[in-house]
């Protein structure tokens, strides 16, 4: 089995790693047995940031899989059966260090290629801030716990169906005009006590701004929730999804469809907030990623000529 050295790069980093290339199992129909080259690897990621990776073969895939440690990386074909991308997130805790990266691609007639690499975590230091909030909103009363549990586990629910389709193509854009006014990964201690990291990101928006689809996905939540108050949750697809928080109004129902820019809300400052904004997440499935980091890593995405904007 040859092992390559591959140079992987980002904005303002450089890491030689080792590549692996493996041959699949038997020979293809095409005369020769298949292999797989990344072409666009990342460079350092920090936890929490997103990395898009594109593969070519030597010979048309009806399949491409892979995973980063435990964790599915789905693929999806582009310009051609032999060119495959996918978008890899780290995980907001994820230690510094080395993660292994296995990608494997399937032709029709069952011959296999697999190339292995390593993703670089680099430690960060995230900001801590802190907020007082209405004690009920910290500590909320028994009368409300079953609800808080309910809508725990339908978001559980729909994080976890990984629709195949994609719905998304080319860039996420900003809910709303701005940028993001806190930072992703951030601890909060609430009246003192700590209460989690900041899993998205806030941008400043006065009541009633109208609050746009980042991408074309489907609605599969659209509702009150006690601590994120008006929200809306799109399934872009691929196990990627948005979510929308703290909306004075609502604008779609669960099962729609929307294309990029459409609208699906307006912002306000219902659930646990101490003033008027839009809070945006973005799920992997269960992990939670800096959709900073998206809208950066996709900002010239090669798809958007043929998939443009509605």
């Amino acid at each position: 089995m040859p092992v390559l050295p591959v140079r992987l790069s980002c904005p303002g980093a450089v890491l030689t790693v080792l590549l692996s290339l493996t041959a699949g199992v038997g020979v293809s129909s095409q005369g020769s047995a298949p292999s797989l080259a990344i072409v666009n690897a990342p460079g350092p990621l920090k936890p929490g940031g997103v990395a898009l990776i594109t593969v070519t073969a030597t010979h048309d895939l009806v399949e491409v899989t892979g995973g980063v440690s435990a964790r599915p990386v789905r693929f999806w074909s582009g310009s051609s059966p032999r060119e495959w991308s996918a978008l890899v997130g780290i995980n907001v805790d994820a230690a510094p260090g080395s993660l292994p990266l296995t990608i494997e691609g399937r032709t029709a007639d069952g011959s296999t290629a697999v190339t292995k690499a390593s993703l670089l975590v680099v430690r960060h230091q995230f900001e801590t801030r802190r907020l007082r909030v209405d004690p009920k909103m910290a500590n909320p009363p028994e009368s409300e716990v079953a609800r808080i549990k309910q809508e725990a586990q339908a978001m559980a629910e729909a994080f976890a169906i990984v629709t195949p389709q994609r719905y998304w193509h080319g860039p996420f854009n900003a809910p709303v005009p701005g940028t993001a006014t806190s930072s992703f990964g951030r601890l909060t201690v609430t009246n003192g006590k700590p209460a989690g990291r900041h899993q998205g990101a806030d941008f400043r928006a006065a009541t009633g701004t109208p609050v746009q689809a980042p991408n074309a996905g489907r609605v599969v939540i659209a509702r009150n929730l006690y601590f994120a108050g008006n929200t809306v949750i799109l399934d872009h697809g691929l196990g990627v999804f948005s979510l929308l928080a703290h909306l004075s109004r609502i604008a779609v129902v669960p099962g729609a469809t929307v294309a990029r820019g459409d609208l699906l809300g307006e912002s306000g400052a219902t659930g646990r907030v101490t003033g008027p904004h839009l809070h945006w997440a973005v799920r992997f499935g269960e992990m939670s990623v800096d959709p900073v980091s998206l809208m950066s890593v996709l900002a010239k995405s090669p798809d958007e000529a043929a998939h443009p904007s509605h």
